[in-house]
């Protein structure tokens, strides 16, 4: 979630709001597809009957392909995608005290409710070296 100028989170609804995109939902989505952005339409498409952190994390990956415009889904603008979900679906606080108790990317995942893939793109960035460590941040949260 990104902040407000008052200082609060604004919901993924709003953020895609304001894009000028629409969210529609939908049993009509090609076998093993939980979402697609239309740019033409300005349109989100969301498989109906996911579960709620299913759903969170296709239109988060869907948000960041609306933002970018992208009209076709590449390799690199689905990299892109779920690099910048992921950052956006996971609390870094929260992955840190996670890591430092020991848990399983299993474990991370339902400790964040995001289904496992959100943690595991998380972890692949971070050791790629793509988003920072929250756990070498720990030091600036305790002053």
């Amino acid at each position: 979630m990104r902040q407000r100028n008052d200082g609060h989170e604004r919901s993924i609804h709003e953020l895609i709001a304001d894009l000028g995109v629409s969210i529609e939902y939908s049993p009509d989505l090609p076998p093993g597809r939980l979402g697609a952005y239309l740019d033409d339409e300005r349109r989100i498409i969301i498989r109906t009957g996911l579960t709620t952190p299913l759903e969170r994390e296709t239109l988060h990956h869907e948000y960041v392909h609306a933002l970018y415009r992208d009209r076709a889904s590449t390799p690199r603008a689905e990299r892109r995608a779920e690099r910048e979900s992921a950052v956006m679906l996971v609390d870094e606080h929260r992955y840190a005290e996670a890591e430092r108790n020991g848990l399983s990317a299993l474990g991370i995942a339902r400790h964040l409710d995001v289904p496992l893939a959100v943690v595991q793109v998380y972890q692949r960035e971070i050791l790629a070296g793509r988003i920072p460590d929250p756990r070498l941040r720990r030091l600036e949260w305790s002053t």
